[in-house]
């Protein structure tokens, strides 16, 4: 008998993913940014302070294991400094070479720029910044070039920073805590706890990597994609198992090479110096919401169901250091059960800043 995943209804439809945009306000002014470059909103959070900064530049957003700088878009589009309020947005988003987040006032909603109607703007306009501007409902919308605001970030000058962007954030003892709260949600390390005793109540994905067959519990499993499908972007000094990321569906995961992070393969990567790529094989899309993760791997198998009868829980090192937690028997197969918790708070996956 063959299984197959139910039936998902997306929330967001994207017929034409290259040219979808997000609208942003800045005052009465309406910006938008290509969605291919966008990894996510959140809402405004106290950030990190260190000493010295160039111009245009907030502070640094924790962001799971990523350090990002936050830019404030007003300075460098000139436009009158406010204070900061709870309500405003930080988009984050993908440059050519790094990360980037930045803050607005109010995220609105997605338009398709058709590119027949997309117009030029004439002229210098903010180191071209804005160079293009499409009229949506009798309303004019400055689309931004993402990768030219990366390289005036770039070329920010240290000595020229006069704004004390500390100062523009809200002050009062319960704004304080709620930019602390949001600031410990965003950047602190997820955890999936799967208690053994919702085995068998529902069914795992079979999978194999370097000839080892496994499992993973179907409830954290958002999607099964073959890879070939989506192209990867590399991310500059990522450990040697991150692939990089994809864009599915307007959401962007970390591309996990679950043979790699295993130890099930030791073989060292040739560089390329493509930013993009193909992979073969298949990823299975972690559903969750504190951590976006695709994990590589060989082949996905199938979908079974296995009861609570047929699983025997492991306390083997040499298991542990495979992750394996338990094993199941089916039709005389033993499947590994991948032990996601200790995966996903595994501390390579994450940056110490502790000290």
């Amino acid at each position: 008998m063959e299984y197959k995943l139910p039936a998902k209804t997306p929330l967001l439809t994207i017929n034409d993913p290259e040219n979808l945009h997000l609208c942003f306000l800045l005052d009465d002014n309406i910006y938008a940014l290509n969605a291919q470059n966008i990894l996510e909103v959140t809402a405004l959070t106290m950030l990190n302070e260190p000493q010295r900064l160039p111009d245009y530049i907030v502070g640094i957003l924790n962001y799971n294991d990523l350090f990002i700088k936050v830019v404030d878009i007003r300075k460098i589009f000139d436009l009158p400094q406010k204070k900061y309020e709870l309500t405003n947005k930080i988009i984050i988003v993908k440059g050519d070479e790094s990360l980037i987040a930045i803050i607005v006032d109010e995220v609105t909603d997605f338009f398709t720029a058709l590119p027949s109607k997309v117009q030029r703007v004439m002229g210098e306009n903010f180191n071209n910044i804005t160079r293009t501007f499409y009229k949506l409902d009798d309303k004019v919308v400055n689309i931004i070039d993402i990768f030219s605001l990366e390289k005036v970030i770039k070329k920010a000058d240290f000595n020229a920073a006069s704004t004390n962007y500390a100062a523009l954030f809200p002050d009062d003892e319960e704004s304080v805590c709620i930019l602390n709260k949001r600031k410990n949600e965003i950047a602190q390390i997820p955890s999936m706890n799967l208690d053994t005793n919702v085995y068998g109540k529902d069914q795992y994905v079979i999978f194999t990597i370097a000839s080892h067959s496994y499992c993973i519990y179907s409830l954290y499993v958002k999607e099964l994609i073959n890879m070939k499908s989506y192209p990867v972007t590399k991310i500059p000094y990522a450990p040697e198992f991150v692939k990089g990321i994809i864009n599915l569906k307007g959401s962007f995961y970390s591309v996990i090479d679950l043979k790699k992070l295993i130890g099930l393969d030791n073989r060292p990567e040739k560089s390329k110096k493509n930013e993009s790529t193909q992979l073969d094989g298949k990823a299975i899309v972690i559903d969750s919401t504190e951590l976006k993760m695709a994990l590589y791997v060989d082949e996905i198998n199938n979908i079974i169901n296995i009861s609570k009868e047929n699983i025997e829980p492991k306390n083997d090192m040499s298991l542990d250091n495979l992750f394996i937690n338990a094993e199941a028997f089916i039709d005389n197969k033993v499947y590994n059960i991948l032990n996601l918790d200790k995966l996903i708070n595994d501390e390579r996956l994450y940056i110490d800043i502790s000290n």
